[in-house]
């Protein structure tokens, strides 16, 4: 065992459950709701088919849709998972992007080959002591906002993400250094599990789409609008802004 899973194991702070969060992009809306789950793909680093999530943060990003004009179906949905339905069935769990520390886009502080030491308890509750530890509160956590760590063993792997943590840009990566990462290993059902879900207004003026959501899944619809010419990526700033503000009224964060 490591020494930052057996720190984070340790810790007795645990800030309430945020819900777990998958982002996708509004073209597979049809294949949701013809499936009602989001369903395990291979994946290349964990070597397993398996579903991601973040935990509490709509952190994830595609990248498709980076250029100004491309189709408004490349624009973010975001599925907010009520609390202990999807993280029931984590499979792994681990405090940052495993994607970016595969591909080594976290240097100098984390490498390709610290991603096994980086796996963690799967299981909500590792969740909850790595925000607790590393954040203190779920606002902080939400807002990527560490809290200053002391007497740390320098060049070890807490000392070394902490200093990731707390290291200002410009740089290579996102606010996925600190967003904790989980996967699943089988389908998870939309029905009945959603708290909401964050969509384009043009997708959820679509009478079917809408009655999905609102009486299939069960769920609220959040639509936000979009502009033509804009590029689609513009918009997970959005979808992030629109979480925050279901979860302050919520008292998440």
């Amino acid at each position: 065992m490591s020494s930052f899973k057996a720190a984070i194991d340790a810790s007795i702070l645990k800030p309430e459950e945020l819900p777990l969060i998958h982002t996708s992009l509004s073209e597979h809306l049809a294949s949701f709701a013809a499936s009602g789950a989001v369903t395990p793909t291979p994946c290349p680093i964990l070597k397993e088919s398996l579903v991601y999530f973040f935990y509490g943060r709509p952190a994830y990003r595609s990248r498709k849709g980076t250029k100004a004009g491309e189709p408004i179906a490349l624009c973010p949905v975001c599925f907010v998972f009520k609390p202990r339905t999807a993280s029931r069935e984590i499979r792994f769990l681990h405090p940052c992007d495993t994607g970016a520390v595969s591909g080594d886009f976290l240097m100098p502080e984390l490498s390709h080959d610290d991603l096994a030491d980086l796996s963690l308890g799967p299981a909500i509750e590792t969740a909850r002591k790595a925000v607790g530890l590393l954040f203190e509160t779920n606002s902080n956590y939400f807002h990527g906002k560490a809290i200053e760590q002391k007497a740390l063993t320098p060049g070890s792997l807490q000392d070394r993400f902490y200093r990731l943590l707390r290291r200002d840009g410009p740089a290579d990566f996102d606010d996925r250094k600190s967003a904790i990462e989980i996967a699943v290993n089988q389908p998870i059902s939309l029905v009945g599990h959603l708290d909401f879900v964050v969509l384009p207004n043009a997708f959820l003026a679509d009478a079917a789409v809408r009655d999905t959501i609102i009486n299939v899944w069960n769920c609220d619809p959040v639509g936000y609008p979009t502009f033509k010419g804009s590029a689609p990526a513009e918009y997970y700033s959005v979808v992030r802004n629109e979480v925050a503000r279901r979860f302050m009224a919520a008292t998440r964060v």
